[in-house]
């Protein structure tokens, strides 16, 4: 499909959204920016989603409906709608500020070796923390759990022909740490730029039934599961490979517990002793003196 010079594509993966996405189309709508297009993909919604698109008035908003798949693949199919120049991943519960396009895209106008960019992300309707776009430096920023960086897909705005060119897309093998392994990919490939100005912030909505904030099994498959796609795809940090995998192996370990898989939690202690003694030892120290503070 033949690009439009400008364009922002707004992809917005909808699965029983019909609570949040009203909401969501009308932050678009008061972008600055006004040359931008959503699809949205309807995967498998059971509840009034569809009416909600079907009653949409404004053209530049359409939308198409897929089997349930998931987000990675409704993300992945509305990338192959997309018409514009530009791409952005939107949740559909999350909001964009007014100059949320704009000021990405000037940063991307500004220096075209860069691939991609995203600003400030503040949490909402609980407490508000505020957080930056990690890309810059990927591996110490994503796999070195580096404080105060996320990789909230809604965040970033993406020039759709380095995902075309390079065949980066959202693993479906995954689903709340597709983000991740998407930005880890596509910085192979590409320079990422993280604008740290409070304007065009993204509102990223946090709720006590966010997948990211409870501790559940399929949650922590889903991190194992991370792993293993990073080693299957060579993206162990290099010459930093013991280090993170006896952090990473640590980190499985204590959500094991949690979830009562003690076997597991066994065996990722176990992993994570051996691929670094002292790394470990010094987690365990840092853990043990934070407990007495």
């Amino acid at each position: 499909m033949q690009e439009i010079e400008g364009l922002v594509s707004i992809v917005i993966p909808a699965y029983n959204a019909a609570g949040f996405l009203p909401d969501t189309l009308n932050s678009v709508k008061k972008q600055s920016y006004s040359k931008w297009e959503v699809i949205v993909v309807d995967d498998g919604s059971e509840d009034s989603t569809q009416e909600i698109l079907q009653n949409e008035k404004d053209d530049r908003i359409r939308s198409i409906k897929q089997k349930n798949a998931g987000v990675s693949a409704a993300r992945n199919n509305g990338l192959m709608e997309a018409r514009g120049e530009y791409v952005i991943f939107l949740d559909a519960d999350d909001l964009l500020t007014e100059l949320f396009i704009q000021v990405r895209l000037n940063a991307l106008l500004a220096d075209a070796s860069i691939g991609f960019t995203g600003g400030q992300i503040e949490t909402f309707p609980l407490k508000s923390v505020l957080k930056n776009a990690a890309g810059e430096s990927p591996e110490k920023e994503i796999l070195f759990f580096e404080k105060n960086f996320a990789t909230v897909p809604s965040n970033y705005l993406f020039r759709k022909k380095v995902l075309i060119d390079t065949n980066v897309r959202f693993n479906v093998n995954l689903s709340s740490t597709a983000d991740r392994f998407f930005i880890l990919q596509l910085s192979k490939y590409a320079k990422g730029k993280s604008i740290r100005d409070e304007k065009g912030k993204l509102l990223y909505r946090v709720s006590d039934n966010s997948m990211s904030h409870r501790v559940t099994p399929k949650l922590i498959l889903d991190n194992e599961q991370f792993y293993k796609e990073l080693e299957q795809s060579g993206m162990l940090p290099a010459g930093k490979y013991r280090r993170f995998k006896s952090l990473y192996f640590y980190s499985l370990a204590m959500g094991f517990m949690k979830i009562k898989y003690f076997k597991s939690f066994v065996y990722y202690l176990m992993r994570s002793f051996y691929s670094s003694p002292a790394n470990l030892f010094k987690i365990l120290i840092k853990r043990a003196t934070l407990s007495f503070r």
